[in-house]
């Protein structure tokens, strides 16, 4: 597949019709792929139930599918996917130094008892962090990690704030008079809604015309943090976190 790297060539694409033959690799940011595929925010909920996903004794439980949300402490201190498990990836907090590719491979390895084949689906605010991450997962001699590949890791698409969605004109999206692509009013309130925090003052994460996971797609989210889902299986650490509680 073809790799769109420019923002010129994005933004053009913008306005291209669907038959044209610029092929990008499935996720939203037009990044490189080398994991096995993009999965939505629906089907990734499907897959954590119709596999039996279960509150195991141990974090990865043989066979089940696994959500890995890759984003900070304080992201996921402010909600995430019932049912995630947060590993980090780039960044684990605001402040922290990078996680390391290699240390991201082993602690999914980890997280998934060894077992390569089973349905990995990562995580992040909006599709692009997940990316990188399963890329990690799926090619790890590209990084210079001497572990096996996994064969079915998925991007979860949408992410879980989302990005807003746009208009098509038959088969083009939709330009303002400025160029610019024409947003659509999901919720129909007669505005474009901006982030807000509604959880914690820092965390803008809350927005009804974004396609995200807690957004429009309102699938189950919390903010519980315990020992089976935290980084490193410590909660302390999110306690810790300089957050202020919305009133």
């Amino acid at each position: 597949m073809k790799l769109i790297k420019t923002i010129a060539l994005v933004t053009s694409f913008l306005s291209v019709p669907l038959s044209t033959d610029i092929l990008a690799d499935g996720n939203r940011y037009f990044k490189e792929r080398l994991y096995h595929s993009e999965i939505s925010a629906a089907e990734a909920y499907q897959a954590l139930k119709s596999r039996g996903y279960a509150h195991a004794k141990h974090r990865g439980r043989s066979g089940r599918a696994l959500l890995v949300d890759v984003r900070t402490m304080e992201e996921f201190a402010a909600g995430h996917p019932k049912r995630s498990f947060n590993i980090p990836y780039p960044r684990v907090c605001s402040g922290c130094d990078s996680q390391t590719e290699e240390n991201f491979y082993w602690e999914v390895y980890e997280l998934a008892n060894g077992d390569t084949e089973r349905l990995i689906m990562t995580l992040c605010r909006t599709g692009s962090r997940s990316v990188g991450a399963g890329n990690v997962l799926a090619n790890p001699s590209e990084y210079g990690i001497d572990g096996p590949a996994f064969t079915n890791v998925r991007n979860i698409w949408e992410g879980f704030v989302g990005q807003y969605k746009y208009a098509y004109d038959g088969g083009t999206i939709l330009l303002d008079t400025d160029g610019s692509p024409v947003a659509l009013d999901l919720n129909n309130n007669g505005a474009m809604d901006s982030d807000s925090a509604d959880v914690y003052v820092e965390r803008n994460d809350m927005n009804p015309d974004k396609d995200g996971w807690r957004n429009f797609q309102q699938l189950p989210w919390t903010t519980k943090v315990n020992y089976r889902n935290a980084y490193q299986n410590d909660p302390d650490q999110y306690e810790a976190l300089t957050l202020t509680p919305v009133d």
